[in-house]
């Protein structure tokens, strides 16, 4: 039956019922208190969670909500929902494992949705880590395709008549070149950084390589000089290795502070390095190669701070020493008197300049051709490695003779660029060590062909044949690269 209420004057009748909804939160409350603490945070905590979620769920979309929820607040909520889960502290470093599988299966859906193949990823990642000096690359690669073909045109009556095989030498060749293009693309890849350390394990290893050449039946000697190393497959020569192995090892020391080249006693014991590595080479019967890493080391000595009057002094020291040497070799001394009127003994001291200088006036403006000089069947000597420019002068002519001249200044002028804007003194002296080398041996070798410097028989970079040349400049062009990947964008 029901009971009468009066609440300001108004009668209400309450049902059973109401009398039972009113009576339970005293009970639920009695009942919550006979609960155990724990258990009553637990639903504490499980009642707060679903009630924020469900706030959540009011003004959010279901799938913006796990978006925007952290990976901790829904391995949480997870918890919440699945009783026999807990949530402690150490379920963090699980609830980041799960945020970043979710990151890795959203940025692989988002891939997938933009139609990106794999083969496409690849190449960007190519790309972004080849980030190198790309007109240095392509000087690179026209200037050694110029000089291959030179060579197979200069090679080919030597070849026909030494082994009955035209292609001999620029099959040679072009094994090198492949190795040497390989090798540079590593070096351009690799942190070069993390090798410097073996710089002074390499240049002693090159005064080793050095010191064995002298080594009767160990060395080998051709015309009068001993300069290469017989290996299985191939004939090794040290002073092609030492030319940017002795840039690096000063640079090196520079770098670690055991030379300060602004002060005397760094100079002197620079000086002492290279004036061991220039008697090995002399002892070899080498000026040529004594002259390039004599050049070599002194620009990098200015470049690394050494003052101008003393590296003077030094050079009219070693042109008085050069001199004084030269009395005691007649066959050289005989060169550089020929020099002045190479046609004055055209048969014996003036032979091979005056051949040179024919075959440059035979060219003209044009050149007769590729593949049609003359001077090349058995009367130039050399001509595919000393006298490779006078080639170029008879086939392509005064025209084609001053673009690989511009090639080189331009890629003399892409080194210098590197050098200046590299990151550090290491690399800094390094390019300009590889710079010098480039500059100093193209104008010796046109030097001579043109009868303006004595024979001294030295090669043309990235043309005149020989392996060990062709591979060591391409390690050096890797270097370049490297380096121009960290100054490129500046």
């Amino acid at each position: 039956m029901a009971r009468s209420a009066n609440s300001g004057g108004m009668r209400r009748v309450t049902s059973a019922a109401e009398r039972r909804n009113v009576g339970e939160p005293r009970e639920r409350a009695s009942s919550e208190r006979r609960m155990p603490a724990t258990a009553r945070r637990r639903t504490t905590a499980a009642q707060t969670e679903r009630r924020r979620m469900a706030v959540q769920s009011v003004h959010v979309k279901p799938q913006d909500t796990v978006r925007r929820m952290s990976a901790a607040e829904r391995f949480r909520a997870s918890a919440v929902q699945q009783p026999g889960r807990t949530v402690r502290g150490t379920d963090d470093r699980r609830a980041r494992e799960l945020k970043k599988k979710m990151e890795a299966r959203a940025a692989q859906a988002a891939k997938s949705a933009s139609g990106e193949s794999a083969f496409s990823r690849f190449t960007k990642k190519i790309v972004k880590a080849g980030d190198i000096d790309y007109t240095l690359l392509f000087l690179i690669i026209l200037i050694v395709a110029i000089g291959l073909i030179v060579m197979l045109s200069a090679s080919a009556p030597e070849g026909s008549s030494l082994h009955d095989d035209p292609y001999y030498f620029f099959k040679r060749q072009l094994i090198f070149i492949i190795i040497g293009f390989a090798g540079m693309f590593i070096i351009s890849r690799l942190n070069l950084n993390n090798f410097l350390h073996w710089v002074p394990r390499a240049f002693i290893i090159c005064v080793v390589l050095l010191i064995l050449v002298l080594i009767p039946g160990i060395g080998v000697e051709a015309n009068g000089a001993r300069r290469w190393l017989n290996i299985p497959f191939v004939q090794l020569q040290p002073s092609e290795l030492m030319k940017p192995v002795i840039a690096m090892y000063i640079a090196y020391l520079v770098k670690i502070g055991v030379l300060d080249l602004k002060k005397l006693r760094s100079n002197l014991v620079c000086l002492g390095i290279i004036g061991i590595v220039a008697l090995l080479l002399m002892l070899e019967t080498h000026l040529s190669g004594t002259i390039v890493i004599v050049g070599i080391a002194g620009c990098v000595m200015i470049a690394g701070g050494t003052p101008i009057k003393p590296v003077l002094i030094t050079v009219a020291a070693l042109g008085v020493l050069t001199f004084v040497y030269l009395q005691f070799d007649p066959t050289r001394m005989a060169r550089v008197t020929s020099l002045f009127d190479p046609f004055a003994d055209a048969q014996t001291t003036g032979y091979q300049i005056s051949q040179s200088l024919y075959a440059i006036g035979s060219g003209r403006l044009f050149g007769l051709g590729l593949g049609q000089s003359v001077q090349k069947y058995s009367n130039l000597p050399e001509p595919y490695n000393d006298f490779i420019f006078a080639i170029i002068c008879e086939e392509l002519g005064l025209f084609g003779a001053t673009v690989i001249i511009l090639l080189f200044a331009a890629l003399f002028i892409r080194a210098m660029r590197i050098a200046i804007t590299a990151p550090d003194v290491w690399s800094s002296l390094t390019c300009i060590g590889i710079a010098s080398q480039l500059g100093i041996q193209t104008f010796l070798n046109m030097g001579v062909a043109v009868s303006l410097i004595p024979n001294t028989g030295i090669s043309l970079p990235f043309f005149s044949y020989g392996g060990t040349s062709i591979l060591t400049l391409l390690l050096e062009m890797g270097i370049l690269l490297n380096v121009s990947r960290k100054t490129v964008k500046e």
